[in-house]
């Protein structure tokens, strides 16, 4: 079942025993009807029990084909049929493509726990990623924790509705240098939804006992790790740890960015993404941050 709107495609697409709903944008110069294959998609990967329409102004401000989706549980997605690890939530991904008919390389981008995902379907699926985004994300479970405050505002279903009803809020619990930035934070967290509680468990058991340090040195493939340096969610010596120890990684510090960063600065990070999806890649000693 399919429908448009303003260009999108919107499906709910059954796979494995799930049914999730979907969001396909084309890219400006592709229109309505222009076919998914047009040009690379870039596969956006969402945080922690976020759905997919927090995400609607950052898709906006992107000129590429663009695929969003809600995990099930979460958002209008169904509820959750099966309780996966995260290579299962990977292979759940790679049917869902499959479904959708992208079955060629895609570039993924990962935004927190979404970026835990995408490091392992580049893992597990290593020849259909073109290149690698990972944004506000660590490498799991042994991760440098943010800060506690933060989490523990956080730490229940349903707080992302309620947790920032204004820049002032949104930066106190996420990070960031300025409340006017953080203001489009807290309008994109009034589009936050609350999960079910079986969508809730399943992300976080997902993510329990979850590292990928066992094999970021084998994840051979162009990857951007982006980072607040005022993220109080996932603190940026986290994203210094991927770039250190992934072979074909560049890292970008957005300066006074908070977890949300994509949000708060999102031409910034617009302007990154493009330079770094459409360039060719070759990755120097300038492309990394020298302060550890």
């Amino acid at each position: 079942m399919s429908a448009k709107s303003e260009g999108r495609i919107i499906e709910h697409v059954a796979i494995d025993g799930e049914r999730l709903h979907t969001v396909f944008s084309p890219g400006p110069d592709e229109g309505a009807n222009a076919g998914r294959d047009a040009r690379t998609p870039l596969v956006l990967c969402n945080d922690f029990a976020a759905n997919l329409e927090v995400l609607d102004d950052f898709v906006a401000a992107l000129d590429r084909p663009v695929l969003c989706f809600d995990l099930p549980g979460i958002g209008t997605s169904a509820d959750v049929r099966s309780i996966r690890r995260m290579s299962g939530v990977a292979r759940l991904l790679a049917g869902l493509l499959d479904q959708l008919e992208l079955t060629g390389a895609v570039d993924i981008m990962g935004i927190g726990w979404g970026g835990l995902l995408a490091q392992q379907f580049a893992h597990d699926h290593r020849d259909r990623v073109r290149r690698l985004v990972l944004a506000a994300t660590s490498s799991g479970q042994l991760m440098f924790p943010g800060r506690v405050a933060s989490l523990m505002r956080l730490a229940r279903p349903g707080a992302l509705s309620a947790v920032a009803p204004d820049g002032q809020n949104a930066r106190t619990v996420f990070g960031g240098r300025r409340n006017d930035e953080c203001g489009a934070v807290a309008t994109a967290m009034a589009r936050a939804t609350t999960p079910t509680r079986r969508g809730y468990a399943a992300q976080l058991y997902a993510l329990a006992g979850y590292s990928s340090l066992p094999w970021l040195h084998r994840l051979n493939v162009p990857t951007l790790v982006i980072a607040g340096d005022d993220d109080a969610i996932v603190p940026m010596v986290n994203a210094r740890v991927l770039g250190l120890l992934m072979p074909q990684a560049r890292l970008k510090i957005i300066r006074g960015g908070g977890h949300w960063f994509a949000l708060e600065r999102t031409d910034e990070v617009v302007r990154e993404l493009d330079e770094f999806l459409e360039s060719k890649f070759a990755l120097s000693a300038a492309d990394q941050d020298s302060t550890f």
